[in-house]
């Protein structure tokens, strides 16, 4: 009888763990140019791109060397087609600078928009 509550504990945990992994992804992402995201400028580089979601909505995150660089807050989107590769939709401004508006992943037929409306404080460069 321990033997069957031990397996059915070890089930469980490993089912969350998926169910965990499935709600906080990482992925490597390349900005070909410096952007805006959400108030904070990132540099131009290879990020790695995490994100949680929570039924639509989503908050992405880039880390480039293990350092927190830049958050915002979105939501997951359908699209009809599905993406051959990662890609970045910017925003030029007015200024020449260019905003960050959704990230395309490859193999996805959803993209991330950003909600560049929210007030949120962006800390840079921190740990």
């Amino acid at each position: 009888m321990k033997f069957r509550s031990v397996v059915e504990t070890i089930v469980i945990l490993v089912l969350v763990s998926f169910a965990a992994d499935a709600k906080n992804s990482r992925h490597p992402f390349f900005l070909r140019t410096t952007v805006t995201m959400n108030g904070a400028e990132v540099p131009a580089g290879v990020y790695e791109l995490s994100w949680e979601s929570q039924n639509s909505k989503v908050r992405v995150t880039l880390w480039k060397e293990g350092r927190f660089f830049a958050t915002a807050q979105g939501a997951w989107v359908k699209n009809g087609v599905q993406y051959p590769s990662d890609a970045a939709l910017l925003r030029v401004n007015s200024d020449g600078s260019r905003s960050l508006m959704e990230i395309r992943l490859a193999g996805e037929k959803k993209s991330i928009v950003l909600d560049n409306n929210i007030e949120s404080t962006v800390q840079v460069g921190r740990k």
